[in-house]
């Protein structure tokens, strides 16, 4: 059924400061020995729902880099093995890994103590009919 009301006019008022854009922020590459690694897993799509590792670099500027930029940050995704490599390469001050109990721990010093898990309480999609091992359906 459609909605057979005369249209009403509205007089929006809007507050100039929310209605124009950020200025631009430049991001630049983390310097060695600042920052943080922060090693987790992540989602790769809605459709493709497969877990990759991901390790990502974050340097906070402050003041501001010579070309103005804010921070500095470098990311990794891949394998398990890719992306400890990738961290363990990296000169960060910090290296941190997710837990979902305990939030940001240290980095293990061996590789063979990293455990990264999805917490319990992680929303999954239902089933699709026609394979229920198949949350995507394809």
């Amino acid at each position: 059924m459609a909605d057979m009301a005369p249209p009403r006019k509205v007089r929006r008022y809007w507050n100039p400061e929310l209605t124009q854009a950020a200025p631009e922020q430049r991001i630049g590459v983390p310097r060695p020995g600042y920052g943080t690694v922060y090693v987790h897993l992540s989602g790769t799509g809605e459709r493709d729902r497969r877990t990759v590792w991901t390790a990502t670099w974050e340097d906070p500027f402050d003041p501001p880099g010579e070309n103005g930029e804010v921070a500095g940050i470098a990311t990794h995704e891949g394998s398990r093995e890719e992306v400890l490599s990738w961290v363990r390469s990296q000169p960060a001050a910090t290296l941190l890994v997710a837990d979902p109990d305990e939030g940001w721990i240290p980095l293990p010093a061996n590789d063979d103590d990293v455990v990264l898990r999805e917490p319990e309480n992680r929303i999954t999609r239902r089933p699709r009919p026609g394979n229920p091992a198949d949350p995507t359906g394809s």
